[in-house]
């Protein structure tokens, strides 16, 4: 976990960890403490209080970023980071292996319309970017990924990385559709359940070489106001 990776590494440090559910560790360095709380909430931080907010795999369920960006920003020291680490769901190809009717990329397509109507958007890592320019961070840095799907991959390391991603979406793949497609589309669970044994079948395969980007963001909040306006 990263908080007691952090809490350990940094001893001198305070480390605050916000998660909405209490899935806390119960042994946790004395440096470090948890918080079930939602960000997308009012912050009752004081003005410039901390050094470096981190958040991940939250792009896809936040409906308000600008406000969520903006709490960050007036926490923040001068000088303060903020990081993100996100994976954008869109399915890509390079060399024309995935089918138009590749059965995963509908599912993601179907996923998003869902969250969609919660106003939430699968999709919105790739936005990070312009976000943190509008919300006045600075200095950004975006550093891109490919995470294959599945171990189609010749380099050793991506072929290791694709079936753990693979594995994890095929494990998940009911969780993650269920509620989307039924309260978002409508969708009758036996429905839901028919079409994800096509997807489970497709995930299985080698033969599509397709992949999604990893997308890690940081931005800086200006040490002077003059920085920022610059």
């Amino acid at each position: 976990m990263l908080t007691n990776a952090v809490g350990d590494a940094y001893p001198e440090a305070d480390i605050t960890g916000i998660d909405l559910s209490p899935i806390q560790p119960e042994f946790v360095p004395p440096n470090v403490h948890f918080l079930v709380d939602d960000v997308e909430e009012e912050w009752l931080y004081p003005d410039n209080s901390f050094d470096y907010i981190h958040l991940r795999h939250m792009a896809a369920f936040v409906k308000d970023w600008p406000k969520l960006l903006s709490q960050s920003y007036r926490v923040l020291k001068p000088g303060g980071w903020i990081e993100f680490q996100d994976l954008c769901w869109r399915m890509s190809c390079d060399d024309g292996t995935m089918a138009p009717d590749y059965s995963p990329a509908k599912m993601v397509s179907l996923i998003k319309e869902g969250m969609a109507t919660w106003g939430l958007d699968l999709f919105a890592a790739e936005n990070h970017p312009e976000q943190l320019k509008a919300a006045g961070f600075v200095n950004q840095v975006h550093d891109v990924k490919k995470i294959p799907l599945g171990p189609w991959p010749k380099d050793k390391e991506l072929k290791i990385i694709g079936s753990y991603s693979r594995a994890v979406i095929y494990d998940g793949v009911q969780a993650i559709t269920m509620r989307p497609l039924t309260r978002g589309l409508g969708w009758a669970p036996s429905e839901v359940e028919v079409f994800l044994v096509g997807v489970r079948k497709e995930l299985m395969k080698t033969s599509s070489h397709v992949y999604s980007y990893y997308h890690s963001v940081l931005g800086q909040k200006p040490l002077t106001q003059s920085a920022e306006a610059s």
